[in-house]
């Protein structure tokens, strides 16, 4: 098989509320309840962050949460990251392979490409707690940076030092990482703890609410100082992430994109809009993918026609071949598109 990289975007967890079926939750009093849960999409954004159907005429919901953030709120995205580890929590133990019920398109599908890698633009911890399982894939280096992870007490140190064989990197962060800037330290001749300013930044491991996905894997403990809440440990959706991709995490991660694509020969993007939004967080991995000659991508998305048309103008001389199709209608045309 082909060396095939994925690009993911929102869209690819579109299909995850129908494949894992009814979540039923179950109430002391009341008995068994219907939990609505599912990963959201544009188009819920305003109504999980703001409470509104519309928002004012001629304002964007980025210009919004960017005007939330600027103003000191981050309530906003707080509800909109902490709806996305829920439905990473309700969500992902039931699209795992199961003997007692037929495999979801997301099992199918990792069960299919299991030497690939993924470059995502979501925040959402799907792919990895897949990829753990299977394990494929380990906290300590699959982000694509080293990460200070801490296990179960009682399980097997080896876990820990276990190399990942595949790759998430996480091009506008996850929920699950954050990074340590400052340390405490003592300074000769006193008793006081000093902050410090570390050379490098320490990445600790912190899945927060979903940590039961990531057995024997748990939160690292916070240190005083070098804590960081979840509402910033992602590049907020606003109309310009250009600041946020300054962040050395950022750095590291798309300096290692690149070297993924450096030895990719075919790049898949699943459902990723290329919204112009993001063209800061995009457009120089195509344009690096793009040197190497030669190279294909193929465009997964119900509307691949027209991205196809508007980007095979602007980088060349990628093949671009549109399917257009949704991820789950793709896994079930047997991967059209891709010689396997």
């Amino acid at each position: 098989m082909k060396n095939i990289l994925f690009l993911l975007g929102a869209g690819f967890n579109k299909d995850a509320r129908s494949e894992a079926g009814k979540i039923i939750g179950r109430h002391l009093y009341k008995g068994e309840y219907v939990i609505n849960v599912d990963y959201p999409l544009v188009k819920d954004i305003r109504k999980i962050c703001f409470g509104e159907e519309k928002l004012d005429s001629g304002q964007s919901v980025e210009e919004k949460i960017s005007k939330a953030i600027l103003g000191g709120d981050y309530k906003p995205i707080k509800r909109l990251y902490e709806e996305i580890m829920r439905a990473d929590f309700y969500l992902v133990p039931k699209l795992l392979s199961s003997s007692n019920k037929p495999l979801s398109c997301y099992a199918k599908f990792f069960a299919k490409f299991q030497s690939s890698s993924f470059l995502t633009f979501n925040y959402d911890s799907l792919v990895e707690v897949f990829l753990l399982r299977s394990n494929r894939w380990h906290p300590s280096d699959g982000y694509g940076v080293p990460v200070i992870t801490e296990i179960e007490w009682g399980e097997r140190q080896e876990s820990v030092k276990a190399r990942s064989k595949s790759f998430v990197l996480h091009l506008h962060g996850s929920l699950c990482i954050y990074s340590v800037e400052f340390d405490l330290t003592n300074k000769e001749g006193s008793n006081m703890k000093w902050i410090v300013q570390k050379h490098s930044p320490d990445f600790v491991f912190d899945p927060d609410s979903i940590s039961d996905l990531f057995i024997p894997y748990e939160r690292v403990p916070p240190v005083i100082g070098g804590y960081t809440y979840i509402e910033n440990r992602v590049i907020a959706p606003v109309p310009d992430k250009a600041e946020g991709l300054k962040g050395r995490f950022f750095k590291e991660v798309h300096s290692k994109a690149k070297l993924l694509l450096e030895n990719a020969e075919i790049l898949v993007s699943i459902v990723f809009s290329f919204n112009l939004l993001d063209k800061s967080s995009y457009e120089h991995l195509i344009q690096y993918f793009s040197e190497f000659g030669n190279r294909k991508v193929i465009i997964i998305a119900p509307d691949a026609s027209d991205l196809v048309k508007r980007l095979e103008k602007l980088y060349q001389p990628i093949e671009w071949m549109p399917i257009g199709k949704t991820f789950k209608h793709w896994v079930d045309s047997k991967f059209l598109g891709i010689d396997i």
